[in-house]
């Protein structure tokens, strides 16, 4: 009796049309957190350029990922790469908004920007992390459903005739 050869996991390809579904996923996966704050034209900005920022990030790393041979096989993968990114833009926004507010304050008023320090950014990254990382995992979740798709498994029998026996 012969042991079944195990099959492989393909590695995800882009839903067809492509042109179509990967800028619907894109859209729906970064201006679904912005319309939540609809009413706040600010907010609403300022979570449309995180997100985008976020999803160049994640797909910068999905390519080269792709490029050096481990495509993606799961959309797990896939969410996990934009979770990586969304953590990194998390972790950085207080540091980067503290400094826009300083550099606003300064604008205003000479001096005032002093106020905002290290200490502010650092007491504002766990309320960046929380508010960050779930946003992150549903857009991921939208994106890698939406956007991309099971691969061709390769067929068994194709396996078991291309082996050649050592000799």
């Amino acid at each position: 009796m012969r042991a079944p050869i195990p099959q492989r996991i393909a590695p995800l390809t882009w839903r067809r049309p492509t042109f179509l579904c990967t800028p619907l996923a894109l859209a729906l996966a970064i201006g679904g957190p912005a319309l939540v704050f609809y009413n706040e034209p600010g907010v609403s900005r300022l979570v449309l350029i995180t997100g985008m920022a976020v999803f160049a990030m994640a797909l910068v790393s999905l390519g080269a990922a792709w490029a050096l041979g481990h495509a993606p096989r799961t959309r797990r993968v896939v969410v996990l790469h934009i979770l990586g990114a969304g953590a990194v833009a998390a972790l950085l926004a207080p540091f980067v908004l503290t400094e826009l507010l300083g550099a606003v304050a300064n604008y205003e008023q000479s001096g005032a920007g002093e106020k905002f320090n290290l200490g502010m950014s650092l007491a504002m990254t766990p309320l960046a992390l929380v508010l960050g990382l779930p946003i992150a995992l549903l857009s991921g979740i939208v994106f890698a459903w939406i956007a991309l798709t099971r691969g061709q498994a390769e067929d068994p029998e194709r396996l078991r005739h291309d082996v050649q026996p050592f000799r």
